[in-house]
């Protein structure tokens, strides 16, 4: 995400956050890097939500000792497995359709490939697959990259994809500043003096 002329990249939770921002404060944004996440899909049922809080109460006496690794988050077991379960609330397509729709500035997705912790077949890629209808609606959105690494491992094994991604999008959000000498930087407001001191 971009505020105020600075790019970072926001990957999975953080995609979300980033895409919201640049819908509701695009004066204020040179664009965003969407790293795997904010796919506007509808994958959360009943069904589901049982799934992840089912996986987290499993994993919850060992998720402590992975902290210090920073494997993990600084969340209980019922935290994360909350926090999951609201990223499939606010990414379902009536909720988040709209926002990616209202986003004026420059947006690169980079997209991994195969599961993520949790998923089971081919339902990550499924979900990825909601991407063909946003960047269809929305000529601002583009897929910058597709790649071999699954959600886990995206940022540490596909990091110049996504560093591509952030030159591509601050280089179409920076303003565009005519050649010194050129005609059009002579005819600018300062041509005639009166921006001198």
């Amino acid at each position: 995400m971009s505020v105020t002329g600075e790019c970072q990249p926001r990957r999975s939770y953080g995609a979300f956050v980033a895409a919201h921002w640049a819908s509701r404060n695009p004066d204020r944004t040179l664009g965003a890097v969407l790293v795997d996440g904010a796919y506007p899909h509808d994958w959360l049922d009943e069904a589901m939500e049982q799934r992840i809080r089912k996986l987290f109460r499993r994993m919850g006496w060992f998720l402590p000792l992975l902290r210090p690794t920073g494997l993990t988050p600084r969340m209980t077991a019922e935290q994360q497995a909350n926090s999951n379960i609201e990223i499939g609330v606010i990414s379902r397509e009536r909720e988040l359709g709209p926002v990616l729709d209202n986003i004026t500035v420059p947006v690169r997705y980079v997209v991994a490939s195969g599961t993520s912790f949790g998923s089971r077949g081919d339902e990550q890629e499924r979900i990825r697959t909601s991407l063909d209808t946003v960047t269809a609606r929305n000529p601002n959105i583009r897929i910058s990259a597709k790649v071999a690494s699954n959600h886990g491992a995206i940022l540490r094994k596909d990091s110049p994809a996504i560093a591509e991604a952030v030159r591509e999008v601050a280089a179409l959000g920076l303003p565009r500043v005519p050649p010194m000498g050129s005609e059009s930087a002579r005819s600018g407001p300062a041509a005639d003096g009166a921006g001198d001191l």
